[in-house]
């Protein structure tokens, strides 16, 4: 494990977001990998907050890892499992948990996205977040998170989630690193920490790549279609880097093959690149900043039907471009003024605009978005939002390239935020101009907290610093609007060949009076895509489309188109994508509401994509001969019905109005207590699904500790009574029915009412003490009945928690032990007194101690005084003669060593010079015990003999 300078562990932090189902999920993760993994982990569910939780004891019995349910203030340890408790949040601050207190209501709540970003922020490189089987999509906004500040996300994969909501909808964002089994997880997190330095150092990660950037940057260009070499080196180094990781693959030329030959991983790389990472009205006070000097006076100075265009460059996943249009919707009904507001999102990222066209968002979004705007902006689902139509009509997707693509032209605001800060000054210098180009007198110019305008402050004005919110000034620019030049054969699936050179626009007052003549004096043009769907217009497109001349939806030109001219565009739209060459329609009649026009239609390619219609009038408009009416006579009287009429229908009308506004206030009322019971409703079902796997998996403990219990009833051979706190009987062993015959419809009745062999009753008052006051007693029974002897044993029965619920009562037969007992005794004492008759003593000697053990015959017979204590061997032999003495000392060494039992005779001297003559017989024998070291069975060897005198 990696080391700070001041000797600190390094280690990854992993957060790990389950909801319904997750606990399963959870056991498969944990379980899955034995060894230890050397980083943390911190488990957020979505738990009941009146309930206490188990969870923490159900994932301690899956892994070798300590696990407890966190309590605030801990610091985080490798190889430490931290659970969150049920009614807080979690956070995380140089690496010490801390409890948080929920500020939404149940049902609105994200513990998981709160915790992931707090991860992020504090871990950096070093978070991972790993989002398990739930419903809802809690997760996907801090994931973003961790995405951003180079972290790792893994999902388990949705087929396999008991409860697929939350997986997919991460993998829906498109930022997630790794899709697994649960079983999987660890050891893909344990390869991608190891691969990588855990320290924080980018260039340590990066070096290795720096040299093959150039060619990567090829390889990806011609796979894709877009140019990176001229980004941020120590982004493209970084990502890389971190590509190489997650793969597992050390050198860059291997990971080149590995581009070269897998579509898939470039699209990978290509959207790790692009880093997407929006969310709606990303710092509050920027757009606060934004719709009061700009969109708040744009609306209000604005006329009906007037145009009021919008660019967002790098809009991602459309977070910030439909903010920006719910600021002009509340300024427009702000100001009772109707403008056409036209936003235009683009991007390189064809998936993101995708999610974006779809307008649909995870749930978690609703906080970022303002409390004022949820009622009229948008349509909140079960577990997502949409964006409401009339929002959705402001925005148009496109794909675009900001520095391959024509700009767009006459912008009132472009909104570029946190785009810039990834281009190198290369870049910078082409598009800077362009957003100049593009907007229009006074235009504004939105960019991230983190960019500025640079030196390009002869063509911007700063409006407000600190929001980065720019004017434009109304100067010539003196940069070049080249655009960069793509002509290398690839495989991109928007790659536009330039089949003629455009030329250069340097002067505003040329392109004026090019749209003047496009739009007053050229025929009628009309640009659309492969499908006909209109993307410009110039001229009066309502001589031939039946539309208005402000539409806010999508146009498909063939639909649309008047009868006569509808039959010929689609047809020559098909023909020219299929040939590649200019066609045409000659002596096409239009049938008008008026008459019929006579026009030839010009179809012409302009790229791959786009197509021209030109629509050039050949012969006047020859008007309808239908006179067959009676001419209408206009008088004073019609009038004045027709304004009695007209005063009726206002009133009518006015009443409507109000009992439709009346109605509407009640149904929105209405709508928002249905949907806050039904997001409470929603949490309560995901914490009581949690609550329930976990009372599922406690029943399956319990189911197994009652199996091991009726197998300790049914094979122990003890007569056992269980009795709760009120003496009753509880449960019982099968031996018991030998003392007590009784049957299980005994169960529940007093213990004094039981039927009983036993001749004392001493046992009730044993198991009240046992049961009441605790205390553990041994008491001896007979059994007349059964001419048996018992040993009762009362132990109080104590719950988990160590309260007492009761007592067991055991009882041991001890009749036959007892009956041998009496016989050793009768044994030993016949005995002892055939030794007293006989005179013959009896001593024992330990080699290993050197102890020696004399009876009082044999202290007599050694002539040892009573106040000699005569505990050891050498004394005695040394008292012997000379002559006898190595002969005894030597027989009692051969029967230690086991080679002979000792039998010798020998003199014991008397004091008066006299000697008593002793016969001694022994053998050695083995004597087992326990070790005083250890609880181990030890063997000693001893030599038990008897003397007698020989006299």
């Amino acid at each position: 494990m990696e080391k700070t300078e001041n000797g600190d562990d390094i280690f990854p932090v992993v957060g790990v977001g389950a909801s319904a189902g997750g606990l399963e999920a959870l056991k498969e993760m944990f379980s899955g990998h034995k060894r230890l993994p050397d980083m943390a982990f911190v488990v957020v569910q979505h738990l009941d907050p009146t309930h206490e939780s188990l969870m923490a004891e159900l994932i301690d019995r899956y892994t070798s890892m300590p696990v407890r349910q966190a309590e605030g203030n801990e610091r985080l340890k490798p190889n430490h499992v931290y659970v969150i408790p049920p009614g807080y949040g979690l956070a995380v601050k140089d690496g010490i948990l801390s409890l948080t207190d929920f500020k939404d209501p149940r049902g609105m709540r994200r513990p998981i996205d709160d915790f992931f970003e707090s991860l992020a922020l504090d871990q950096k490189n070093l978070a991972a977040c790993v989002i398990l089987s739930g419903t809802g999509a809690d997760g996907s906004r801090g994931l973003r998170a961790i995405k951003k500040h180079g972290g790792l996300c893994v999902v388990e994969r949705p087929e396999s989630a008991a409860y697929d909501g939350m997986p997919s909808s991460a993998i829906s964002t498109g930022l997630v690193d790794i899709i697994s089994e649960p079983r999987e997880i660890l050891g893909y997190l344990k390869s991608f920490f190891e691969r990588g330095s855990l320290t924080g150092d980018e260039a340590e990660d990066a070096g290795h790549v720096a040299d093959s950037v150039d060619e990567l940057c090829t390889v990806l260009r011609e796979a894709v279609g877009h140019d990176f070499s001229q980004y941020k080196r120590s982004t493209l180094n970084r990502r890389i880097a971190r590509r190489m990781q997650v793969l597992g693959i050390e050198d860059s030329a291997q990971y080149i093959d590995r581009l070269r030959h897998g579509p898939e991983e470039c699209n990978a790389l290509f959207r790790d690149l692009l880093i997407n990472v929006t969310r709606f009205f990303r710092d509050p006070k920027h757009f606060d900043t934004l719709n009061r000097l700009v969109i708040d006076p744009l609306v209000a100075e604005s006329r009906d039907g007037e145009e009021l265009r919008v660019w967002v460059p790098g809009c991602s996943s459309g977070d910030e471009a439909y903010s920006i249009a719910m600021l002009f919707a509340a300024a427009v009904r702000k100001h009772g003024k109707r403008p056409y507001v036209q936003i235009f999102a683009t991007d390189i990222d064809d998936k993101m605009l995708e999610l974006a066209r779809q307008a649909s968002y995870p749930l978690a979004s609703l906080g970022d978005i303002p409390k004022e705007f949820h009622d009229d902006f948008l349509l909140v689902g079960h577990d997502r939002i949409s964006i409401a139509p009339r929002i959705q009509d402001m925005v148009r997707f496109s794909v675009h390239n900001l520095v391959r693509d024509p700009p767009y032209s006459k912008i009132d605001l472009i909104s570029c935020r946190n785009l810039l800060i990834y281009f190198e000054e290369s870049l910078q210098k082409i598009v800077i101009p362009f957003f100049h180009f593009a907007l229009r007198k006074d235009g504004r110019l939105l960019l991230g907290p983190s960019e500025a305008i640079g030196r390009y402050e002869d063509l911007f004005e700063v409006v407000e610093q600190s929001a980065r919110l720019f004017r434009r000034r109304n100067v010539k620019s003196n940069y070049s609007l080249k655009l960069t030049a793509d002509n290398r054969t690839t495989q991109a699936l928007r790659r536009l060949e330039k089949t003629r050179s455009e030329p250069e626009r340097t002067s505003r007052v040329d392109v004026s009076a090019m749209e003047i003549v496009a739009q007053k004096y050229a025929p009628v043009s009309l640009l659309v895509d492969r499908e006909g769907m209109l993307l410009d217009r110039w001229g009066s497109a309502g001589r031939y489309l039946e539309f208005p001349e402000r539409l806010e939806r999508n146009v498909h030109v063939p639909t649309l188109a008047k009868p006569g001219l509808r039959e010929k565009i689609g047809p020559l739209i098909r023909q020219v994508s299929e040939s590649g060459r200019r066609a045409g329609a000659l002596d096409v009649e239009v049938r008008t509401d008026f008459g019929t026009l006579g026009v030839k239609v010009i179809c012409e390619p302009v790229q791959d994509y786009a197509f021209l219609i030109v629509i050039v009038e050949t012969k006047p408009l020859e008007a309808t001969d239908n006179d067959d009416f009676d001419e209408f006579q206009s008088d004073d009287n019609q009038i004045q019905f027709l304004e009695d009429e007209l005063r009726n229908t206002r009133h009518s009308l006015r009443s409507t109005v109000e009992e439709l506004e009346t109605a509407n206030e009640e149904l929105k009322s209405s709508n928002e207590e249905m949907m806050s019971m039904n997001e409470e409703l929603q949490s309560t079902n995901e914490e009581l699904t949690t609550v329930n796997d976990e009372l599922k998996n406690k029943l399956d403990q319990l189911t197994v500790a009652n199996a091991d219990l009726k197998n300790f009833f049914d094979s122990t051979q003890l007569a056992v009574l269980v009795v709760d706190a009120d003496l009753n009987l509880r449960s019982f062993t099968d031996a018991a029915l030998e003392i007590f015959p009784i049957d299980k419809s005994f169960i529940g009745r007093p213990l004094d009412k039981i039927p009983t062999k036993l001749s004392a009753r001493h046992m009730i008052e044993d198991a009240r003490r046992a049961a009441i006051d605790g205390e553990q007693t041994e008491t001896s029974l007979h059994s007349t009945e059964l001419e048996a002897e018992y040993i009762l044993r009362s132990i109080p029965y104590r719950l988990m928690d160590g309260d007492i619920d009761g007592a067991t009562l055991v009882f041991t037969d001890v009749t036959e032990a007892l009956s041998l007992q009496r016989n050793l005794r009768e044994e030993r004492e016949r005995l002892r007194l055939v030794l007293e008759v006989a005179k013959i003593g009896i001593w024992e000697y330990e080699p290993a101690t050197d102890k020696t053990v004399l009876d009082a015959t044999e202290r007599a017979l050694l002539n040892i005084s009573d106040d000699d204590p005569a505990g050891a061997m050498e004394p005695i032999l040394a008292s012997l003669p000379s002559e006898d003495r190595d002969r005894v000392n030597r027989a009692l060494r051969m029967a230690i060593e086991g080679d002979r039992e000792f039998n010798e005779t020998f003199r014991v001297p008397l004091g008066d010079g006299k000697f008593r003559w002793l016969h001694g017989l022994g053998k050695q024998i083995e004597v087992h015990g326990s070790g005083s070291s250890s609880a181990s069975r030890s063997t000693s060897r001893k030599i038990e003999s008897c003397s007698t005198s020989a006299n």
